[in-house]
């Protein structure tokens, strides 16, 4: 009884002590705001509309609902804050409720202390991170996208109707706040396909809901063709430059990664590396199907779906960063957490171990002072 009431003090400590990191990145966000781009379209359209079409409005160049920052603009339609200011304190509750799920959670993934602070870590500070997400309800998606992975390891021991009922509602949610978050009921769908029961149908139903509205949203604006870009252009450069945001940055940051990659003339070695990557795509994939663990298959799941979903997605040709590779970075770095709990090789499982550490010691140094783009969040 007291190592339980000692270990839930250690969680309520570093909870708090994540929320202080919040405000240490940028203290005067909370304070003048941040004035982001596109905000004004959802805020325009709250001001000359009622609350219930201010509830459902989609922007037509997205093509997705985003709940979460239709409500931002309502609030500020309703009242007399600054939009400035509601942005910025809408991206704060996101935070402060994942932050909360990953240390209180039941959680068959982040099994012990250490694991919920490695796993807050890669949320809040690592360099996948960008300050252009940083405090904004419009990229708050990509938050309520990590929440949603977390969520499938959800432990239901101990479960009643009330638990069942908040996690659900959740799951509808978030996947109404996030085009990232809807995109998980395909792996919900795998969930109950590799063990099916009551319990994970159900899941899978309430999954379904909001990417079923969005795919109904997306193919309504898709044929009134609103939205002319480079959407679902995929060619060589873009797959490089996914392999650079989302397997080389989380780990090295975005300083030593840039200039690696800045120094590489792909056009003399790019299908030596293409190759390169697509052998040790497949050696990573035996390596993890050898080790027949039924999480490790959902993060590896979770990534190549995500992965897909931005290459299809982003709104460049050649570009799958910034805010795109957020939750497929976030996502890549859980390999190694859940290797370290499974692997019983000392010298693989402490390679692994060093990894992570490699990539909070990059993603501290770069968290306020080292990051090119921390221009952003100045004040």
């Amino acid at each position: 009884m007291y190592s339980k009431i000692k270990l839930v003090n250690l969680n309520l400590l570093l909870f708090f002590i994540f929320i202080i990191i919040i405000f240490i990145k940028s203290p005067c966000t909370f304070f003048l705001g941040r004035s982001i781009n596109g905000i004004e379209v959802f805020n325009y359209y709250a001001l000359n509309n009622s609350l219930w079409n201010s509830i459902i409005y989609v922007y037509s160049e997205a093509k997705y609902f985003e709940l979460w920052t239709n409500l931002s603009a309502i609030i500020h339609s309703k009242t007399s804050l600054p939009s400035t200011l509601i942005v910025v304190y809408m991206g704060l509750v996101t935070k402060i409720f994942l932050i909360y799920y990953i240390f209180f959670s039941h959680s068959k993934f982040l099994i012990t202390t250490f694991n919920r602070f490695v796993f807050a870590s890669f949320s809040i500070y690592s360099t996948a991170v960008t300050p252009e997400i940083w405090l904004t309800s419009l990229h708050s998606k990509n938050f309520f996208g990590i929440l949603s992975f977390l969520m499938l390891f959800q432990n239901f021991t101990n479960f009643n109707k009330k638990d069942f009922f908040v996690y659900r509602f959740f799951l509808v949610f978030n996947g109404l706040c996030s085009i990232y978050s809807s995109i998980f009921s395909i792996i919900y769908f795998f969930k109950y396909f590799n063990e099916k029961n009551k319990i994970n149908f159900t899941n899978f139903v309430y999954s379904l809901i909001p990417l079923l509205i969005n795919f109904v949203i997306f193919v309504f604006f898709s044929l009134k063709e609103l939205a002319t870009n480079d959407r679902f252009v995929v060619e060589l450069e873009k797959l490089f430059n996914l392999i650079y945001n989302v397997g080389f940055r989380p780990i090295f940051g975005a300083n030593l990664s840039q200039l690696i990659y800045n120094n590489i003339d792909f056009n003399s070695v790019k299908f030596y590396l293409l190759f390169f990557f697509i052998i040790l795509s497949f050696l990573t994939i035996f390596y993890f199907f050898k080790k027949k663990d039924n999480i490790l298959n959902l993060i590896l799941l979770s990534f190549v779906v995500n992965v897909v979903f931005i290459l299809a997605g982003s709104q460049y040709a050649h570009f799958v960063g910034g805010r795109y590779a957020v939750i497929s970075s976030i996502i890549f770095l859980c390999f190694f957490l859940r290797l370290i709990q499974i692997e019983k090789n000392l010298y693989l499982n402490r390679f692994f171990l060093s990894i992570i550490f490699l990539s909070l010691i990059v993603g501290m140094i770069e968290f306020k002072f080292f990051n090119p783009w921390m221009y952003l969040l100045k004040c």
